[in-house]
């Protein structure tokens, strides 16, 4: 399913905004730290115990997310449960594409939030920017400078490809934001 093109700027606006709400100023994206400043609480499918796991393995393979009342203080929380038998890589991918459906406030499934999920844990784990900054020459240079998985580095720098042949010749004010935060612009 395709975005519309104001559907994605949104996206990418949120997710720089992400960046600077959490301070983020390096890469790879560290999406553990992000869902710690962005006071979401991670729980590794192996923390699941009997009847929890199979319910958690039910809803998703990779993981999903919840929102819970923590006991102690009565306060709502969001919760990201993920698979940690998955690749370091994937588990990394499905904790954005996590926060992306909670920052993109998305109360039931469906095609059109699952593509905007997508789109939102691809921009936020290595946006265009970022990998023309870090000079990666092939996807196996995006896996590594990202911490990506062979796959989503391909498909990482095919949407770079992209960009870098129908988008504008300088850089839009958001990822101008984008290499500031990071330190990267001119």
């Amino acid at each position: 399913m395709y975005l519309s093109d104001s559907q994605y700027e949104n996206i990418k606006e949120n997710v720089v905004d992400m960046y600077e709400e959490c301070g983020l100023t390096t890469y790879p994206i560290d999406c553990m730290e992000i869902a710690r400043r962005l006071n979401y609480r991670l729980v590794p499918y192996s923390k699941l115990k009997g009847k929890k796991l199979v319910t958690a393995m039910n809803i998703s393979m990779d993981g999903f997310h919840m929102l819970v009342e923590d006991k102690v203080s009565g306060m709502f929380m969001w919760v990201i449960f993920y698979n940690d038998e998955n690749s370091h890589e994937r588990q990394r991918w499905t904790i954005l594409h996590e926060i992306g459906h909670i920052r993109l406030d998305h109360t039931q499934e469906s095609e059109l939030a699952e593509a905007e999920a997508n789109f939102f844990a691809k921009y936020s784990i290595a946006p265009p920017p970022l990998i023309h900054y870090a000079q990666c020459d092939d996807y196996v240079d995006v896996a590594v400078k990202f911490d990506l998985s062979i796959q989503a580095a391909y498909y990482s720098m095919c949407y770079y490809h992209k960009w870098l042949q129908y988008g504008p010749a300088d850089y839009e004010p958001v990822e101008i934001r984008m290499l500031e935060l990071f330190g990267l612009a001119a």
